[in-house]
């Protein structure tokens, strides 16, 4: 297995968060019961005429501006020719020889991935078999996609999948999709070739269609990849064909071969006019949100460890968390810290996650975490209170006087307290020269004993250090 090589490219198909459709003004929504959020347009009355979204556009010029690509300020459209059910005007609107963006780029942790381009075109109807009987919804109709082509960089299925953990990781950040895999709005085909080490040309181009999550993505690459070298080391022919993958079954099974492929018979879209767009082009590049990779290197900056920040920029919502309360608690570490560990640990008690966090529990855990930073309640006490809140709602100062974790930073009380202790231990006393943290950490750990951790620490160490002088 180890003489062989492989090369993978992959395109993506990723719908837009936009309110309307791409070339209609119907509403975009995964909610509404079938075939109501539709019209003239969108199922291919004759006579009725398509009109750009200006917020695709904007979306699709800031993708290509994050992948460092060449942007097209003259956008145009094709028609890509054919019939199916799904596809009610005969032919669907893309971007065939004027992709808004070309030539671009997505870095990994060891090499860069080629991106050779992205375009702009319109989602089919969903297709649904119910009692037997294939039923159609054109809800989905006319939604604005961005395909996004890779060159054939990729050579493991570990790079594949961290290249679209990359990719997709930019597509929320952007809010330019939401990027859910269960859902079909962001969805990958992945082309295969394998060949022996040494040979100057790659073997057939083997596509598995419609991919719907990281774990199928690398389970189907290492089957595909197998499959090939057996058929190669048995001096079997590999055909030029589609494949879907089987969960069930853990391997790709055959769909078709392309040389069946149509001619889709691709001509300039009549009847939208060319537009240039160099303006709007300024307007999308002014209104871009921070990337990804911005972001996480301002977390590294921060101490911040590798494993918490891959953890939020996996998740957009928890970003969105850690940002409100770090713009009032200033500490990145602290804060990144309960939102994806403390907090996070708490959604394997329930259904929730961070998308239900509202504003009024975001403001409980600044109120909670401001106190923990003062030295007003220590972490033992804080992980308490959080789970509080979390299950119930309450405030944090009643949950504080529930269970008497209010701080004792009275200096007679805590000074009472050390001169009981330094008249007990004298011999540890006598240490203090010599190893003064150990014999500080001693009379601390006492007064946190006696105290059930209310003694505020930061006025019991600097009444400690007079007593000691």
């Amino acid at each position: 297995m180890n003489n062989f090589k492989i090369l993978i490219g992959i395109e993506v198909h990723t719908e837009l968060n936009t309110n309307s459709k791409m070339f209609s003004s119907s509403l975009v929504s995964s909610c509404g019961e079938p075939n109501t959020n539709i019209n003239e347009i969108d199922i291919g009355l004759p006579g009725t005429l398509p009109s750009p979204n200006k917020g695709a556009v904007i979306k699709g010029i800031q993708l290509a501006t994050a992948l460092n690509m060449e942007i097209n300020n003259n956008l145009r459209f094709d028609r890509k020719n054919y019939f199916y059910q799904d596809l009610p005007k005969g032919f669907q609107i893309t971007q065939q020889y004027h992709p808004i963006g070309k030539n671009g780029q997505i870095e990994i942790s060891n090499k860069v991935i080629r991106i050779e381009r992205i375009h702009l075109e319109e989602d089919t109807a969903k297709q649904q078999i119910i009692d037997g009987k294939l039923c159609l919804d054109y809800n989905r109709c006319g939604v604005p996609l961005i395909e996004i082509v890779s060159r054939p960089d990729i050579t493991s299925p570990d790079e594949a999948v961290e290249y679209l953990r990359e990719l997709k990781r930019v597509l929320i950040f952007l809010n330019i999709s939401d990027g859910k895999m269960e859902d079909g709005s962001f969805r990958a085909d992945v082309n295969i070739s394998v060949a022996p080490f040494g040979s100057l040309k790659m073997g057939t181009k083997v596509e598995i269609k419609n991919l719907n999550s990281f774990a199928n993505i690398a389970s189907a690459i290492d089957y595909e990849y197998k499959r090939q070298i057996r058929s190669l080391i048995k001096g079997e022919y590999i055909d030029q064909e589609t494949r879907r993958w089987d969960e069930t079954k853990s391997q790709t099974v055959f769909m078709r071969l392309k040389s069946d492929a149509i001619d889709y018979r691709y001509f300039r879209e009549p009847n939208i006019v060319e537009l240039n767009i160099d303006n709007l082009i300024k307007e999308a590049q002014a209104s871009i949100l921070t990337l990804p990779k911005t972001i996480g290197t301002e977390l590294t900056k921060h101490n911040v460890s590798p494993n918490i920040i891959e953890q939020i920029l996996d998740n957009y919502d928890a970003y969105k968390i850690f940002e409100k309360i770090n713009s009032v608690i200033k500490n990145h570490a602290l804060v990144a810290t309960w939102v994806i560990v403390e907090l996070g640990g708490l959604f394997k008690t329930d259904w929730r996650t961070y998308s239900h966090i509202d504003n009024n529990v975001i403001e409980k855990i600044i109120e909670l975490l401001r106190l923990l930073k003062n030295g007003e309640i220590n972490s033992k006490q804080a992980k308490i209170i959080l789970e509080k809140i979390y299950a119930t709602n309450d405030t944090v100062a009643n949950i504080i006087n529930r269970f008497g974790f209010i701080q004792i930073k009275d200096p007679l009380v805590i000074e009472t307290y050390f001169k009981k202790y330094i008249s007990e231990n004298k011999e540890m006393l006598n240490q203090y020269i010599q190893r003064p943290e150990r014999v500080e950490k001693f009379f601390i750990g006492l007064l946190m004993r006696d105290t059930k951790g209310q003694a505020n620490p930061n006025v019991a160490i600097d009444i400690l250090k007079k007593l000691l002088v």
